[in-house]
Formats: structure tokens, sequence, C-alpha cells
């Protein structure tokens, strides 16, 4: 089984240059995989690191570079296409991944396709480098973490450059001080219980910084959208689009790999401008798993986002009237929303819809986590039937403009015939007189 791990990277030499070492120690044979780096129209050192670099690589390391940064859905999949190999590995420049990272993908491809995810395992983060544009809270934070093993100095408060505190050497010798650089926080067991579940939305760990597939089922869903050109949502987009083929997702449990910390100015976060409405613009706005995404964002609360669908769809299946009657209302209370969102996010109307429904979808999902009882399904009808009754409600009576001109021809017409009358009936009394 041989891989092509495809990394794109805008202007993270510093890390990329950790990232690609990290694949000099590692226990997969080193004749059996291919790292292909597409540089995004970086403006810092990378061109000039890479060339450096893969004169001395033990392993093929290929890299391309585009004209002008045209973002990570493009850049991956200039990758894919200069790929040879029949596995894809999607890795980020900031991963620092650990010796068995490609091992254990292959282990996860010997049965069947599948989408193999480093989900949730994948969102340490450690301190490679100290930044010269960390924020100040960032900086404290590091400060926090790193003064109690020594690798913090005051002069990082000030510092004008980037400050190593991993080198290449510490990566080939297998020094790193990984205890005391790893940051403590990490996602709780109940959010990793609910992202490496696949009851519904399975594509949520359709991640691209630690994801594996066959390359022709890349291919065959048509790869990335293109468009997605910020931050966020692209991954998640093909996930989804795998999913609907019917491709399965499966968690990868072992830790292979550590996120290296960088400022957060770096991720260009602004999907909710316009990721978002591409999303609804390629899958339309019917299905609740993305409807939902204008009112419940998974990242801030998986347990949420999940538990609002497992109500939608087990109502819609369910013998009762009542039940599938409340799943229709809350679809068409979401799709509405997600309408909303895609023409105009700010909106009076999509700020009301967005605060009444997340509010019932709080109210249900306590009780929905407390027990499944018939009493617990009856009170989050009522709470749902309230939310729908309470959006019904505040939509002003809107005549549509064909509707409008319908009813004027009507009056006109009505009065066009009392006239004929008038005028046959003065006609008649003077044919008698």
């Amino acid at each position: 089984m041989r891989f092509s791990v495809i990394i794109p990277t805008y202007n993270r030499s510093y890390q990329l240059m950790l990232t690609l070492t990290a694949f000099e120690k590692q226990t997969y044979p080193l004749d059996q995989f291919e790292v292909i780096v597409v540089n995004d129209g970086s403006v810092d050192n990378t061109l000039e690191r890479l060339h450096q670099y893969q004169a001395q690589a033990p392993y093929r390391l290929l890299f391309t570079s585009l004209s002008h940064t045209s973002g990570r859905s493009m850049a991956r999949n200039v990758g894919v296409a200069a790929a040879k190999e029949d596995y894809i590995i999607f890795c980020d420049p900031d991963f620092l991944v650990t010796p068995d990272f490609i091992s254990v993908h292959a282990k996860y491809h010997e049965e069947k396709p599948l989408i193999a995810s480093g989900i949730p395992n994948m969102w340490r983060n450690i301190y490679t480098q100290i930044h010269a544009d960390f924020s100040e809270q960032e900086k404290v934070t590091a400060a926090h973490i790193l003064r109690p093993s020594g690798l913090w100095s005051e002069r990082y408060f000030i510092t004008r450059e980037t400050i190593d505190l991993v080198t290449q050497d510490h990566i080939r010798n297998q020094t790193i001080p990984l205890d005391s650089i790893i940051m403590p926080w990490d996602i709780d067991d109940v959010g990793k219980a609910q992202y490496c579940s696949t009851d519904v939305s399975p594509w949520l760990l359709s991640v691209t910084r630690n994801m594996s597939l066959p390359k022709k089922v890349f291919l065959q869903v048509g790869g990335f959208n293109d468009k997605f050109q910020k931050y966020g949502l692209e991954d998640w987009e093909l996930g989804y689009r795998l999913h609907r083929t019917g491709y399965k997702f499966v968690s990868i449990q072992e830790m292979i790999g550590y996120h290296q910390q960088h400022p957060q100015s770096y991720r260009n976060f602004d999907w909710p401008d316009e990721n978002l409405k591409l999303v609804y613009e390629s899958h339309g706005f019917e299905d609740p798993e993305l409807s939902i995404l204008s009112i419940c964002e998974p990242w801030d609360s998986i347990i949420l986002y999940k538990n609002t669908l497992r109500i939608i769809k087990s109502w819609q299946k369910s013998k009762h009237s009542v039940y599938r009657n409340a799943s229709r209302k809350l679809r068409h209370a979401c799709t509405r929303s997600a309408e909303l969102y895609y023409e105009d996010h700010h909106s009076p109307a999509y700020q009301h819809g967005l605060t009444v429904l997340k509010e019932a979808f709080i109210a249900m999902n306590e009780l929905f986590v407390q027990d499944q009882s018939e009493h617990n399904q009856q009170e989050m009808v009522r709470i749902a039937s309230h939310a729908c009754r309470k959006l019904s409600m505040s939509k002003a009576p809107k005549v549509s403009k064909v509707r409008k001109v319908h009813k004027i021809h009507k009056v006109h017409k009505f009065r066009g015939i009392r006239k004929l009358r008038k005028i046959r009936k003065t006609r008649k009394l003077h044919k008698v007189s």
C-alpha cells in the first residue's frame, strides 16, 4: 500500500520544515510514500527552504507553486493531480506527525475503501515556536505553560523574531521536549464520543489536517470545491459529498500528530460571510444536517448540533403523526433559517429566528440528555411547536406582486361588469319608453 501525502502551505515555512523533517522518522518504508507540498502563493521564504531541504530529504519530496494565493481547496486539488500513489493522506504544514503516522493510516485501509480521520485526537496543540506576532494574550498563555520547564524567557514578550523551541535536530534525534511544550487543554470525552459517533453527520470527521482515503474515491466525488478560497468548511463540504455517495468514515483512535500553535490571526476565519453560503449554493437548504449549521455550530457544541438532528430524524420516522408533524415543522423552520442566512445573516428576520430556534434546541437537548421517556418527548414536542408558532406569528402577512396584480384585475373586472349592466339597463329603459 503506497501513499501520497498532500500538504498545502501558505507562509508557514518554520512549521513546514519541522513537519517535513518528521516524515524522515516514519516507521513505514520511506520508499512507499511521497510528500507533495503545494505552495499557495507564499511570500515568506517557503520556496527557498523547500529547495534547500529537497536535496537532503530521504523520501520522495515534490513541490509546486501556484502563481497566486488560491485557497487550500485549489492547492489540495493540484497536489492530488500530481500524486502518483493509490492512497491520499491530507496533512497540514503545521501538523507535526509522529513516527507511526503513515503506518496507522495504512492499518485503517486494510479492509475496504473508507475515509480515515484523525479526529478527535488531532486537536492537541504544542508550542514549537514563539511567534513575534502572537497577540499579547497568546504570549501570556504561552508563558503560563512554558515557564515551569524553563522554556520561557521574559524577552519573548517583546521579541520581533520567531524563536524556535523545537528544531529539526530535536526531531531527528527524537528529543522533542513534548511534556514541556504541550498545551494542557483538550476536547472533553463527551465531545470526543460525539465526533466518533457516525449515526448522524459522519462527514464532520472530514477534517483534512489529518485524513486519508483512496485516490479514486476522492476523484469520484470531484475533489474539493475550489470556490472555497478562505478558511473553513471546505473539508466538511467534501465530506458531505463523500457521505452522500455512500462512503464510510472512521475515527483514528491513535495519537499520531500534534498541531503546532500559531497566531489565531493566521486563520483568516471569515467563513460565516461566504463559505456557508457556498455550501447552500451547492446543496440547497432542505437537508437539516446542513440547514442546522445556520443555527448551531458543531465546533461550539457538537452535542447540541447532533442531538437536535437525532430528535428531528427520530420523530420523522415515528408511527405517531404528532411527532412526524413536529419534525416537519422543525425541518421547515431550519430550512427557512438557512434561506434567511443566505439572503442576509445580519437581517432582523434571521437574527430573530436564530434566537428562537437556538433557545428551543437548547431546552430540547436538556430533556433529550436526561432520558427519552414519553413525558420528555411530549415536552420536547411542546417546546418545538411553541418555537415554530412564535416564528410563524412574527411574520407579517405579505401579499405577493402576483396576488396584488390578480386582486386589482378582479376589482377592475367586477367594476366593468357593474358598469356594463348599468348601461344595458339604461338602454332597456329607453327602449320601453
